[in-house]
């Protein structure tokens, strides 16, 4: 079922309608800023058929009713409207629920009592919040938590981009969340100062490198 729904999803057509168009599509857990990206993207392509045929190999090949909790950003209560119009093309009915942030933390991330709900994770390198078992997600995957463990003992530059790749593709093989986008970072600043991050790795400003230019 997490499958149908990633092959439901029209990537492109949330950017545009939830986010002026402007955002990176991605396919896993990982900021494509990251040196350690790997393009998934691929992975499930929008199609429509094939969620149809995965629902009907789940036994629901009527569909299904679910709920969408969705917090305030723009990209959660738009994007919510236009996925649930998607997720409609293939058969699930989705009841929108808007929830502030107190409620959200409380309902899903606390009490993980909900169907569906979309929220940006923006804390850098935490792809291991995958393997926390008591984690909203709700995932465990033994496979996953090796990937997991070995990072967590290795310094070898090559080794963990090896083991972050593996990492980014169970996630997206097993289709844990329906990936989106990146949202993205705007900023508009005098031409002349210089420094400043093209992306933002972390919620703040690095202002240690930035100066004014002649």
């Amino acid at each position: 079922v997490r499958q149908a729904i990633s092959y439901a999803l029209d990537r492109k057509a949330i950017i545009d309608g939830a986010s002026a168009g402007l955002g990176q599509p991605i396919g896993s857990h990982m900021s494509p800023a990251n040196k350690d990206y790997v393009d998934l993207t691929g992975r499930y392509p929008h199609d429509v058929a094939k969620a149809k045929e995965l629902l009907k190999e789940a036994g629901l090949e009527n569909g299904f009713k679910a709920t969408l909790k969705l917090p305030p950003p723009t990209y959660a209560r738009l994007g919510g409207e236009i996925i649930a119009s998607q997720l409609r093309d293939v058969g699930i009915d989705l009841e929108i629920i808007p929830v502030e942030w107190a409620q959200w933390l409380d309902q899903v991330f606390t009490k993980k009592d909900y169907d569906l709900t979309i929220v940006s994770h923006t804390e850098p390198n935490d792809i291991d919040i995958y393997s926390r078992k008591d984690y909203y997600f709700n995932y465990d995957n033994p496979a996953f938590d090796n990937v997991i463990a070995d990072l967590g003992v290795t310094s070898d530059e090559a080794k963990r981009k090896e083991l972050l790749g593996q990492a980014q593709k169970i996630l997206a093989d097993d289709a844990v969340v329906g990936f989106l986008y990146e949202l993205p970072k705007i900023g508009v600043w005098d031409a002349k100062l210089q420094g400043l991050w093209e992306n933002a790795p972390i919620q703040a400003n690095d202002l240690t490198k930035v100066k004014w230019s002649e």
